[in-house]
């Protein structure tokens, strides 16, 4: 997670501009992934009246959005792949946006649905399934989610509140399930995390999250 906060962090900078390269999506899924990633950036950037201003939690966890779906095309969650995704931010950052990145919106909603989605996020029914998804989501955006914007350190605050919250909680549920060593704890927090990528953008998510079990 430290890799996937650090890269993140150094990407999230002034993105603005438009060239008069015409642009396409990479057919490789990092690459694609990393790309719409940095539209989004640029996109939030266009949009805010302070450029200069960190995003909120809102924009940075739709960036990272599509890093955590790159990771989540199997059954388990490709930390390493998220990271690889954030890595290729940086490095595509600069020929994407002196382009005509515009023309890449609709694309990436296309290639990343889930990513575009509005409203209508559903947590699990089953409440252990619930819970140690909305514990394995808080853990990965408080870890990745980077920055100083007073909204959003509220967010991280109540996040962190509901992984407290639900550690008895987790706790008992794994040992009922005989997760009672680091990997097999893993495998299942990694299994979850996935289930909530699935669901639609983090930032509703970790609301519905917070309301459930804040």
């Amino acid at each position: 997670m430290r890799n996937v906060t650090m890269a993140l962090s150094a990407t999230l900078v002034l993105l603005a501009g438009c060239g008069p390269k015409k642009l396409a999506l990479p057919t490789d899924p990092i690459d694609r992934a990393a790309t719409c990633a940095v539209v989004s950036a640029a996109s939030a950037r266009a949009g805010n009246s302070n450029v200069k201003a960190d995003l909120d939690f809102a924009a940075q966890s739709r960036i990272l959005h599509y890093a955590m779906l790159a990771a989540s095309d199997g059954n388990r969650f490709d930390t390493p792949k998220a990271s690889a995704v954030v890595s290729r931010m940086s490095e595509l950052e600069g020929d994407v946006t002196a382009g005509k990145w515009q023309g890449l919106v609709q694309p990436c909603n296309q290639s990343f649905p889930l990513a575009a989605k509005v409203g209508g996020v559903e947590l699990p029914a089953q409440r252990f399934e619930a819970a140690i998804g909305c514990y394995a989501l808080g853990d990965f955006l408080t870890k990745s989610v980077t920055s100083k914007e007073p909204a959003t350190e509220e967010t991280m605050s109540k996040l962190m509140t509901m992984r407290r919250n639900l550690d008895a909680t987790i706790g008992d549920g794994l040992k009922a399930r005989g997760a009672t060593k680091y990997e097999s704890t893993l495998e299942l927090k990694q299994e979850a995390l996935v289930r909530m990528t699935r669901l639609g953008p983090p930032n509703e998510t970790a609301q519905a999250c917070t309301a459930r079990f804040g």
